[in-house]
């Protein structure tokens, strides 16, 4: 995996002793609260005691339009389609509004597009098949935003439409008889990060005159499963829907989400944010993105537990089906970076091919993010139009990254971080060059993954009473994850695999304190650090339970050798992409990064001699550290050295293999040192 940048947040002690004071907590949780942006007395009690308070629907543009319309279609009987999405988002949307309007008189029917074949959003076959059937109004959830021509084909057919979204607008809004958006320009609301669920949540809280307590109580946990899907920041609103959606998962008579939790093992006591997102998140959205997502809605809306069971059996078969998939894509991939290993220097990965499955290049997506540290497109050929899904870290911003080349586009919508688009397959290379150039003009240096650490802590502060104290911030979840502490200068006295060596207990010592930590997906092949090495280590910390006794939990997320320059390593891996690019580099950093025969000898003795080396490249930097080699050089390295066939390089950058040499090799030969030493 690619090293993340480690962003240790400032301590301001002043102001966490007055927070704490003012509101009854711990230092050690006012600290976290100041670093997260609850500076005062009012903010953090808010934040702390989650209370029922929400703005009133009606504060979001349209919506007394939109409510008003609806209740008059139910005075009427007027036949009611709400159109929803595949994904968890919208399931939960369409099943929360479809079991609300059923349970006040509506005659109301749901359509959710098919993945595979009508893609996301509106389509007009569907508009046209909905309005043969006898409906005068479609309501939109989690999707339409976008549809400015299904829009105009649905007036045409006289249906009313109600667009119910959270994605980001473009320019042009839609043709329809209310749009309800936080994130229209014109809407005055405070709170902007809704789920699409959310946006169907306020909804139904405007059907009933601006009163929650219908929606909390009987659609909480749906509106809290999709909350979590859609990965909008867990602050504010958020919030208040995930804490209320947890305790009401705890106590659910949905039949079908029962069927799901029992087919996963879950034991709803004990349910998390974290649960959700890995175990219930997951199964929803594979219905969507292998078979049919009718059949997660079907789910949902069963008052039968029989048949609940079957279909939940179904999803957690297509999800491990889905996990199969995912790993055909990754291994793709890397067939197509062994064979054209330019991609990888790219600001942005983008890659397509034609049978990949679009309902999985998401989740491979974010996977790559993970191994590479940049923002990735993959896209599926379907029908001669490329479908591509888009993730991204840091300050790249999809959205307008899409924006700027909307001319290219058929359609595209999405977020700071995830989008979904489409484009003609011709149109594929100028694309690629698009979003690369609008990457170089806003971004000289790429951002990296970061790690937000809250504290730097000794062990002998991780007491289960401090640790205890963290439940006051949860739930967890984007922009309110859970706190990373550092732990520095650390003495590494063992490592122990776990789990058939899929896992490490790791033991430490530090200022005379010994603790274990777990090491999670770390087997002992991979792990280089030896006994007695001084490191710095970053941890969440939990608390766990046996036998009636509670004791700290530590889960290592990232080590380092102590002293270790981080600011060196990242630029120098940023000028490494950009001579790989044939960007514009001084002359000074050419000549810091060009290697010399000695170097270059330094390095290939030490792989010849380990017969390779079998883990990621970050790490084998480290491990040459006392050659003084800068990353950049180490990876110029390494590159001429399997250029002139000496030593072959994965493209995920996880394994160096030794080639059989029958000759003598000339260095020289390699067109990347030429072009250095020019």
């Amino acid at each position: 995996m690619a090293f993340k940048k480690w962003n240790i947040l400032k301590q301001d002690k002043e102001m966490s002793k007055i927070l704490a004071d003012e509101c009854g907590v711990t230092e050690f949780v006012a600290s976290i609260l100041v670093n997260r942006g609850h500076t005062t007395y009012e903010d953090a009690m808010q934040f702390l005691t989650l209370g029922d308070s929400f703005a009133s629907p009606f504060d979001i543009k349209d919506m007394k339009k939109a409510s008003g319309r609806i209740k008059q279609a139910v005075d009427n009987f007027e036949k009611i389609y709400i159109y929803g999405d595949y994904d968890c988002d919208g399931v939960t949307s369409t099943a929360v509004l479809y079991t609300y309007l059923s349970s006040i008189g509506a005659d109301v029917y749901y359509y959710i597009p098919e993945r595979d074949g009508e893609g996301y959003g509106m389509n007009k076959t569907a508009l046209k098949e909905i309005h043969d059937d006898g409906a005068s109004l479609v309501i939109t959830v989690d999707n339409g935003i976008s549809a400015i021509d299904e829009a105009i084909y649905a007036s045409e057919l006289g249906l009313d439409l109600i667009i119910t979204d959270h994605h980001q607008p473009g320019t042009v809004l839609p043709q329809a008889f209310a749009i309800v958006n936080p994130h229209r320009q014109d809407d005055l609301s405070d709170f902007k990060f809704l789920a699409g669920v959310g946006v169907a949540f306020k909804l139904i809280a405007a059907m009933e005159d601006g009163d929650y307590n219908v929606a909390l109580e009987s659609f909480g946990d749906l509106v809290a499963i999709g909350t979590i899907a859609d990965i909008v920041p867990l602050i504010d609103e958020n919030r208040s829907i995930v804490k209320h959606g947890l305790q009401s998962l705890k106590i659910s008579n949905n039949i079908g989400l029962l069927a799901l939790t029992q087919v996963a093992g879950i034991n709803l006591d004990k349910i998390t944010a974290q649960t959700v997102a890995f175990s219930i998140v997951p199964r929803i959205n594979a219905a969507g993105r292998m078979g049919s997502a009718g059949l997660a809605v079907q789910l949902l809306l069963s008052e039968d537990h029989e048949e609940a069971l079957e279909i939940a059996m179904k999803m957690d078969a297509l999800n491990k089906e889905r996990q199969a998939k995912e790993q055909e894509i990754i291994q793709d991939i890397e067939d197509m970076m062994s064979k054209d290993k330019t991609l990888l220097t790219n600001r942005v990965i983008m890659l397509k091919k034609d049978d990949w499955n679009h309902g999985i290049i998401g989740i491979a997506c974010s996977k790559l993010i993970e191994r590479y540290g940049k923002p990735v497109m993959l896209m599926t050929l379907e029908d001669g139009m490329l479908k591509g899904s888009a993730r991204s870290i840091g300050e790249f911003h999809l959205f307008k990254a899409l924006s700027a080349n909307a001319s290219l586009l058929q359609k595209f919508g999405g977020h700071k971080l995830a989008a979904g688009f489409s484009l003609k397959e011709e149109d594929f290379e100028a694309f690629k060059q698009g979003i690369e150039e609008y990457a170089y003009e806003f971004h000289d240096m790429m951002p990296q993954n970061t790690l937000n650490i809250d504290k730097q802590l000794s062990p002998n502060e991780l007491t289960v009473e401090q640790i205890n104290e963290l439940s006051y911030l949860e739930p967890f979840g984007s922009r309110n994850e859970p706190p990373l502490f550092l732990i520095k200068n650390a003495v590494l006295n063992s490592a122990t695999p776990l789990s058939e060596n899929k896992h490490q207990r790791i033991n430490i010592t530090v200022d005379g304190v010994t603790v274990n930590a777990l090491y999670f997906g770390m087997s002992s092949d991979r792990f280089f650090y030896k006994k007695g090495d001084i490191i710095d280590v970053v941890v969440n910390a939990d608390i766990n339970v046996y036998n009636d006794k509670e004791s700290v939990s530590l889960k290592i997320k990232d080590i380092r050798p102590s002293g270790f320059t981080e600011g060196k390593f990242f630029a120098a891996k940023s000028y490494f992409e950009k001579i790989k690019r044939s960007e514009e580099v001084s002359k000074n950093i050419i000549a810091h990064s060009t290697p010399t025969r000695d170097e270059i000898a330094v390095v290939y003795k030490m792989l010849k001699a380990n017969n390779g080396y079998n883990n990621d490249i970050d790490c084998l930097y480290l491990q040459l550290l006392e050659f003084n080699l800068n990353y950049c050089k180490l990876r110029i390295i390494l590159d001429i050295l399997d250029e002139v066939g000496l030593i072959v390089l994965s493209p995920s950058l996880n394994n160096i293999k030794i080639c059989e040499v029958t000759k003598k090799v000339d260095l020289n030969s390699s067109l990347l040192l030429q072009r250095l030493t020019k």
